[in-house]
């Protein structure tokens, strides 16, 4: 137990430091939102590609993780379909809550990876990584096309999936990972000049991410939406991690790979889902709120679970 904390604290210990420095130093959003695009556009897709496009694609307990953690998601992603029917609870909000249960942070989880498992380990993730990344964003990006009436953002819902598919085909993230895919399967091999600066750029990616990460935490939260945050923060730290031990122990998947299944299902919300919610007329404040909660209340949990169940 104490080993793990030991090894996931650096982490969250350069997340908080990410917050204070945006808090009381480096104060512009500009700034943030700039280094926010430079991690989006450039230095995670390069990790992406950097590890799936020499990966071993074909080794059978990895696609077996990623089919368990995909069975896991999607038995969590019915259950919130159903809790919303059920509730009739607000359908903007349900976006913010159905966001926060199943999304991951991607830097969190390779920056953990990459301290707990190795370049071996970092590996895996990235391939994990490439596919619950299309996986994940396919699914919260058809919740919001069907969930906000259509006149909220101007469209129609034929318009909606047109939009789907704009922004799943235009997620540099899924770009990077369908690249490194088609040069893993192909053969392909880049100039060793570029190359090496991929990889630069990607060892670079997870101390500026776990930075970013904290400069985007928001300790503001307005009570009427107290309860449906937690519950959101609920699901993901508790219910998904449990959920998905269980089909992986169905599965009989075990060892490092499960350990890293465990690891993925308790991570907190990926920060990028604000971002989305922004851009599809969701109820972003709540969704901030859900990610800085799950980030920071992780940092028990995730030990803990590693600990119990890994």
């Amino acid at each position: 137990m104490q080993d793990i904390f030991s090894t996931t604290f650096p982490i969250f210990l350069i997340t908080l430091l990410g917050s204070i420095i945006k808090r009381n130093w480096l104060k512009s959003e500009e700034f943030w939102r700039g280094l926010e695009k430079l991690l989006y556009f450039l230095l995670f897709p390069s990790v992406l590609f950097n590890y799936v496009s020499t990966a071993n694609l074909n080794a059978a307990p990895v696609t077996k993780l990623v089919l368990g953690l995909i069975i896991s998601t999607s038995i969590v992603a019915i259950a919130l379909i159903f809790y919303q029917k059920k509730t009739n609870s607000d359908e903007i909000l349900f976006t913010s809550t159905f966001q926060g249960s199943i999304r991951y942070n991607t830097y969190i989880f390779l920056g953990l990876s990459s301290a707990l498992f190795g370049s071996e380990g970092l590996a895996i993730v990235a391939i994990i990584s490439s596919y619950m990344i299309i996986f994940t964003n396919i699914l919260s990006v058809m919740v919001f096309a069907i969930y906000i009436p259509s006149n909220l953002i101007g469209k129609t819902r034929i318009e909606c999936f047109r939009l789907i598919a704009k922004l799943v085909g235009t997620n540099p993230l899924i770009i990077a990972s369908i690249a490194g895919f088609i040069f893993n399967y192909s053969g392909l091999s880049l100039h060793l000049g570029v190359k090496n600066t991929i990889a630069n750029l990607s060892d670079s990616a997870l101390a500026i991410g776990m930075l970013n990460v904290g400069a985007g935490l928001k300790f503001i939260i307005c009570p009427s939406r107290f309860k449906h945050i937690m519950f959101a923060t609920i699901v993901k730290l508790i219910v998904l991690p449990v959920v998905t031990v269980t089909i992986l122990s169905i599965m009989s998947i075990s060892s490092t790979t499960k350990s890293i299944g465990i690891l993925y299902s308790c991570l907190p919300c990926a920060s990028t889902a604000y971002v989305l919610s922004r851009q599809l007329s969701g109820d972003y404040e709540s969704m901030a709120s859900i990610t800085t909660f799950t980030t920071i209340l992780s940092l028990v949990s995730l030990p803990v679970f590693m600990y119990i169940l890994g």
